[in-house]
Formats: C-alpha cells, sequence, structure tokens
C-alpha cells in the first residue's frame, strides 16, 4: 500500500494485519453545554432550525449559515429562513444587519435567502469551492418552495442549487431543481472529491421516502441515506442507498412495537463529509430517529458516527453507542440532535458545531425559551477512532507499506505510566538495523503531532520507495494516527 506523505487513521482494520491486545475505540468530543446561538429575534420566532454550516476562512473568521424558523402563513408563506452571522472565535457570534430580504415589511434583518418573503428555504448546506471561479466560490444546495403563485405559474420546488461570491448575494442556477424529482427533505450534504473527481452529494431517497413509491414496494414509507455524483454541479446520478436501517436495527429490543413494515430506526440527515486530512477518510454523523411506539414514540434522535474508506461502503463506529449524547432532560439538548458541517480545526482542536432542542420529532417547544440552540462540539485532531490498549499492554503490525516523507509522525495519548515502541521491519517481517524495538527513545506523553527517533535519529530517507511493516507495540496508549511527513 502506498501512503505517501498522506495522514493515516484507525477507522477499521487496514493497518492490522496481525495485533494481540489492541481494540479500536470511539472517542466521542466533549460536548460543550452552554449554546453558541439562540433565537433572539422576531424572524427566529420558531427557534433555530436543524439544518446549519460552520467554517472558518483562510483569514481567520467563523461564518455560519442558520435555519431560522418562523411561523407560516401570511404575510409570509414560508416558514424557514437561511441567515447569516459571524465570528471572531466561533462561541460569539454576531448577527449582521445585511439589509437583503424582507421580513414583515423590513429589511433590518440577517437573512441571506429567500429572497421573497413568500418563499422558503429548508436544509442548505453552504460549501466553500476553491476549484471553483471566483463569482461561484460558494456554492449552496438547499431545499427550495417558491411562493404559491410561482408555482402556480409552472415554478417547481425541490433541491435546488446556487452560488455566491461571497457566500451573501446567491443566485440560483438555471434549470432547477437540479436534479428534478430529488427527495431532499434534509440536509442535503455535497463536496468535492479529489480522488473520484466528482461532485459527491448525500440527501434523502425518494424510493424509501415517498409514500407511494415505498407502498409499491410492499413498505410503509421510511429514511435513508443516498448518494449522487455529478462532474459539473449540474447533471447528477441516480440515487444510491448508501444507508439505511440494517437487521441489527430492525432488531434491537424495544419496550414495546406498533405492529407496521416501518423500521423503528430512521437515519434523518448524514452528515457526511471527506476528512482531508487523512488519507482515504470519510466520516458520517447521521441523526438516528427512534420511533418504535405508538405515534412515534419515543421520536427522540442523537447522533452517530460512520467510517468509509470510499463514501459508499459505510462502517457504523462505536458499537452503534452515541457520537452526540442527549444532555440532562427539560435541557436544550434533551429531544433532537443533529450535527451540521463541517469539522472546523481550532489550534489542536477540530470543532463540530450541532443543533439541538428538547422537544421531539413532530412536536412544538412548549416555552420560548425551550426552542433551540446551536452546541459546540470539540475534540483533538484526528481522534474520532483510536487504536488502544490496556494496563496489560499490546501490539500490531501492518501490512507492507511504501512512504515518501522522511520521518514519522504519531498522534497518541499515554497515561502517566503508558509508553509505545515501534519497529521497522523489512518485507519478510526482519527488524532493519537502527529501528529495532531496543533503538527507540522512549515515546510517552500526550501529541497531536510527536516526531518518533532511534537513538536521536529520525530521518527515514533512505528507506522511501522501499517496502517496510511497522511493528507498534503499546501499553497503556491511545494511538490516533501515524504519518511519514516531510
Amino acid at each position: 500500500m502506498n501512503i505517501g506523505t498522506r495522514k493515516q487513521l484507525f477507522i477499521d482494520d487496514r493497518f492490522f494485519q496481525s495485533s494481540e491486545g489492541i481494540k479500536r475505540c470511539m472517542n466521542p468530543p466533549v460536548q460543550h453545554p452552554e449554546p453558541v446561538l439562540i433565537a433572539d429575534q422576531p424572524w427566529e420566532e420558531r427557534g433555530i432550525g436543524a439544518y446549519n454550516t460552520a467554517f472558518r476562512e483562510p483569514d481567520g473568521r467563523f461564518r455560519l449559515w442558520y435555519d431560522a424558523l418562523i411561523l407560516s402563513g401570511l404575510p409570509q408563506e414560508g416558514a424557514r429562513r437561511l441567515c447569516y452571522a459571524e465570528s471572531s472565535d466561533g462561541i460569539h457570534w454576531e448577527k449582521k444587519v445585511l439589509g437583503l430580504a424582507p421580513f414583515r415589511g423590513s429589511i433590518e434583518n440577517n437573512i441571506v435567502a429567500p429572497h421573497l418573503e413568500r418563499q422558503s428555504m429548508q436544509g442548505a448546506t453552504v460549501y466553500r469551492d476553491k476549484r471553483a471561479p471566483a463569482d461561484e466560490r460558494y456554492k449552496l444546495w438547499s431545499k427550495f418552495r417558491p411562493t404559491d403563485q410561482q408555482i402556480a405559474e409552472g415554478m417547481r420546488s425541490g433541491l435546488w442549487a446556487m452560488y455566491s461570491a461571497d457566500g451573501i448575494h446567491w443566485q440560483s442556477y438555471p434549470n432547477q431543481p437540479q436534479p428534478p424529482n430529488q427527495s431532499c427533505d434534509t440536509q442535503n450534504m455535497f463536496f468535492w472529491d479529489e480522488r473520484e473527481k466528482l461532485y459527491v452529494g448525500y440527501t434523502r431517497v425518494r424510493e424509501t421516502q415517498s409514500t407511494e413509491e415505498a407502498a409499491a414496494a410492499g413498505k410503509i414509507a421510511y429514511r435513508s441515506i443516498g448518494r449522487i455524483t455529478s462532474p459539473d454541479f449540474r447533471i447528477w446520478s441516480k440515487t444510491q442507498i448508501i444507508l439505511e436501517a440494517d437487521e441489527q436495527d430492525l432488531t434491537i429490543p424495544t419496550p414495546s412495537k406498533i405492529d407496521e413494515r416501518r423500521p423503528c430506526i430512521d437515519y434523518y440527515t448524514s452528515c457526511a463529509l471527506k476528512y482531508e486530512s487523512a488519507q482515504d477518510v470519510y466520516l458520517m454523523f447521521p441523526s438516528v430517529h427512534y420511533h418504535w411506539g405508538e405515534n412515534g414514540f419515543p421520536a427522540t434522535l442523537d447522533t452517530q458516527l460512520l467510517s468509509s474508506r470510499d463514501g459508499i461502503n459505510w462502517q457504523r463506529q462505536g458499537d452503534r453507542r452515541p457520537f452526540l449524547r442527549h444532555g440532562i432532560d427539560n435541557s436544550l439538548r434533551s429531544g433532537m440532535l443533529f450535527a451540521n458541517p463541517w469539522l472546523v480545526p481550532v489550534g489542536n482542536e477540530l470543532w463540530l458545531y450541532y443543533a439541538s432542542m428538547p422537544y421531539h420529532h413532530g412536536s412544538e417547544p412548549e416555552k420560548i425559551e425551550q426552542r433551540s440552540g446551536l452546541f459546540r462540539a470539540s475534540m483533538r485532531h484526528d481522534g474520532f477512532v483510536s487504536a488502544d490498549t490496556g494496563f496489560g499492554g499490546g501490539q500490531f503490525t501492518t501490512p507492507l507499506l511504501w512512504f515518501d516523507g522522511n520521518h514519522l509522525e504519531l498522534n497518541l495519548d499515554g497515561s502517566a505510566g503508558g509508553w509505545l515502541q515501534v519497529e521497522i521491519q523489512d518485507e519478510s517481517g526482519n527488524p532493519l538495523p537502527g529501528f529495532q524495538l531496543s533503538d527507540i527513545d522512549p515515546v510517552m506523553g500526550n501529541a497531536v503531532s510527536k516526531t518518533i527517533t532511534w537513538k536521536g535519529r529520525s530521518d527515514l530517507s533512505g528507506l522511501v520507495g522501499k517496502p517496510v511493516r511497522l511493528r507498534f507495540v503499546l501499553r497503556d496508549m491511545k494511538l490516533y494516527a501515524f504519518q511519514f511527513a516531510s
């Protein structure tokens, strides 16, 4: 396997040709209890919605496009707006007055879209497209509903694609919706995949979401996640189902079970993305909707972690335990949780923003202070899954690797008495002179990028292009990633 200078994560068993005493462990993030954004404006009267986008610009600015919920009906027909906020630290956000879109006769607000008061947008994801020309640097994908009059004149609802030079002033691509007849009642994810040389999108699947089509297959409609691709963000492939309730989901123990053909678990949103910091790593943070009782009870959602090497075949991590968990009962985080794109690097951490509300799916907040909020979770770089050993230690050996870097870096976290050793072997499994376990300098502590040395030597230039194996010996240690860096 040629790994070049790319970082390698332990999301599967790829690097365990042989192992002893090693367990892969999902590492949930720290969920900070205070919301970073709450509903406090008239155009947010029903709260912050589930579908939001946050990222950090190269100039350091944090930018947020968030889902504002309003009461439907006149003078506005649509019930959702895309609003904008900025921050210097990612925690304290400013809702700038933009003067772009009317709300009840005034443009003194931070609404960026839609431009007509009686239109509605839901599930928007914003993506900074480095490949695109300057006037299309930002792309947006959203469920869009025209006004009643526009629909009567032939304009169609559906999944609309838009573009912008600055992320504030948006225009629709021609011939919307595109793709036509695409189920899109979710946060619709997309990104350019350099590995595939395609735009990749994750959305709902019409064949399982549509009541009529599901009935034709002898099922009751349910939610699943599909994948589509496009070379130009205009013409898209047919939808391929990549995640739906499997046999283990269908047979989870429950106190009761209604008699119907619908699974007791739905996959509501995907928050699927490519983790560009490592080689062949795709991540998904889907919201899992539980509804195994009468009237959809318990109608709660939390978030799991899935991983993939190709964005198509997905592996559930952590034995399906939550990656983002509910908060204390009756708190803003006690009902439904939705992970939002993207992963935001801040120092040695990655931040993941998520929307949460205390009420259940299909219900409404009883009090205005219970509407919802946007929250922040933080984790170490590459910290999703680790190769762990306990107090008694363990070891593993990789398959043959070819690399291009000149030194080895590890992301690791050991206890006060934990330690790690690395041996470099030839293709027959024999230790290379100078790189045996007896040569390595002590590796201990907690670091996201620790350079490994053997008797003070870190330079591996002489091994570039030669097939080698790595043998790791660990005690009371979490190993998150390794990389032959330059």
